[in-house]
């Protein structure tokens, strides 16, 4: 059987030859394009989408053109081919705007202008690419007037702008936010009450995501006429305020800088601009002290500002400052209507090696310190001078190898002891004392241990041996680089 055409069969159907190429090209096509969406797909391609869109759109609309107008040779003014022609522009229009967009914001990564660009912009563009591409379609595809589309669409953009006065007036604000620019993606703003951190702004409103995950929408309108604040402009530094009120028996020198070397050994409190103290109230019950200091950015405010409120009270408590309670008592001299405080006696107590120390302090009392977990008990900068006895939580000991990196190199539990160069065990003092969870200390008079030391031999050899470790650990890692590892 001869399958090859006679030439005279060819001749007799002039849409012959079109439809076999129509017949074998178009599943050809749509392979080698399935091939390719599966190849962009693996490498994470952005260009997958648009050309899943040629696939399923472009090429049906062009096959079907192709075929009424050429294989079955239809006449070009008819209505199959004009509305077959129309398809296939308005195929062609969608897929530009989608390759156009995925190659521009497809595989936009964070903090890149296409990453900032707002969808607003986005879709204000894709709207005029669109009417364009009507114009163009109503006027070479139909043969029409396009100057007198224009006019009738004035006309009846009249009727339609009385209708759609709220989302027209939507629309407008978005194109003058979008001029003005006083928000982007990713800026903590202030409005309507609301404080969050912009995630989307459209055509109709602005998305605000509040720190309680709530999703706040905000009408461009509304947002236009009003006031808001924009939290991450100028800069994305952020100031807080914090108000204390201490008891009119602490020297407010002696607290400014109390709470000025908190504030100093806090994570995340910047040093520029530098955080100030200002007493700024006297009280029906205490001195008011305003608390001021500046972090990084708002997303690290409120973690901030809980570790600095936190830190306020053991530094308060440790360092015998008060915090007086709004009530009218009458208190004795030392009577708190507090929760009494820890007796250094009885927490020493559980620590029988030390209880002699306690007895020959007598004349001393010993002092029970406590810190929270993060907070510096001992560097080069703060030293814990005298003695001191850790009778809760535990703490961590860091210093420096040879590259200059923070090493972690012991810990510290109930039992240790610390303090001064000798009692941290390191004579260069380069080792830190970093509680690692709430850290509760007895500081003992050192001479009441010095003399418990030369009564107990064995005690005094024990506390020599862990020096003589720490000692160790401190040469081990100023020698070698050590891997560091992270604080906690």
């Amino acid at each position: 059987m001869n399958w090859l055409p006679e030439p005279e069969i060819a001749r007799q159907v002039p849409g012959f030859w079109p439809a076999i190429g129509l017949a074998l090209g178009f599943p050809l096509v749509m392979v080698v394009l399935g091939e390719a969406i599966a190849a962009c797909e693996r490498r994470g391609i952005a260009l997958a989408r648009s050309l899943r869109t040629v696939r399923s759109l472009l090429v049906p609309a062009a096959a079907l053109l192709a075929f009424v107008a050429v294989v079955l040779g239809l006449p070009a003014d008819g209505l199959v081919v004009r509305l077959a022609e129309t398809w296939f522009w308005i195929a062609a229009l969608f897929t530009l705007t989608r390759l156009l967009n995925d190659l521009f914001f497809g595989s936009a990564t964070v903090g890149s202008w296409q990453e900032r660009v707002p969808t607003l912009f986005r879709d204000l563009v894709r709207f005029g690419l669109v009417a364009i591409g009507g114009l163009v379609i109503y006027s070479k595809v139909w043969g029409q007037d396009v100057g007198g589309a224009l006019t009738a669409l004035g006309v009846g953009s009249v009727v339609i702008g009385l209708a759609l006065q709220e989302p027209l007036g939507n629309l407008v604000s978005g194109l003058m936010l979008l001029f003005e620019r006083p928000l982007a993606v990713g800026d903590w703003v202030t409005a309507g009450g609301v404080t969050g951190k912009v995630i989307g702004i459209n055509w109709r409103s602005v998305h605000i995501e509040t720190p309680t995950r709530e999703l706040h929408v905000v009408p461009n309108v509304s947002l236009y006429k009003s006031e808001f604040s924009n939290l991450s402009r100028p800069t994305p530094v952020r100031t807080e305020v914090v108000e204390l009120g201490l008891s009119y028996d602490d020297p407010p020198d002696r607290v400014k800088r109390i709470v000025l070397d908190m504030l100093a050994d806090t994570p995340g409190v910047l040093a520029d601009p530098p955080p100030l103290v200002r007493t700024v109230n006297y009280a029906d019950f205490s001195v008011i002290y305003r608390v001021i200091f500046s972090v990084a950015a708002q997303d690290d405010l409120p973690a901030i500002r809980d570790l600095v409120m936190t830190r306020i009270w053991y530094t308060v408590r440790r360092t015998g400052l008060t915090i007086p309670f709004p009530i009218q008592m009458e208190y004795a001299p030392g009577e708190s209507p507090g929760k009494p405080a820890p007796n250094a006696a009885d927490l020493v107590a559980e620590q029988p090696r030390y209880r002699a120390a306690v007895a020959a302090a007598a004349s001393r009392p010993a002092e029970v310190l406590e810190y929270a977990a993060g907070e510096t008990v001992h560097s080069s900068r703060r030293r814990f001078s005298g003695f001191g006895l850790v009778v809760g939580g535990h703490a961590d000991l860091w210093t420096r190898d040879a590259a200059g990196q923070r090493v972690r190199i012991g810990a510290l539990g109930p039992g240790d002891c610390l303090g001064d160069q000798l009692a941290v065990g390191s004579a260069r003092d380069d080792i830190e004392v970093v509680a690692d969870a709430e850290l509760r200390v007895v500081s003992l008079d050192p001479a009441a241990v010095g003399d418990l030391l030369d009564r107990s031999p064995a005690l005094a050899a024990e506390i020599g041996d862990a020096l003589e470790t720490r000692r160790q650990a401190a040469r081990t890692a100023r020698t070698a680089r050590a891997q560091p590892t992270p604080a906690s």
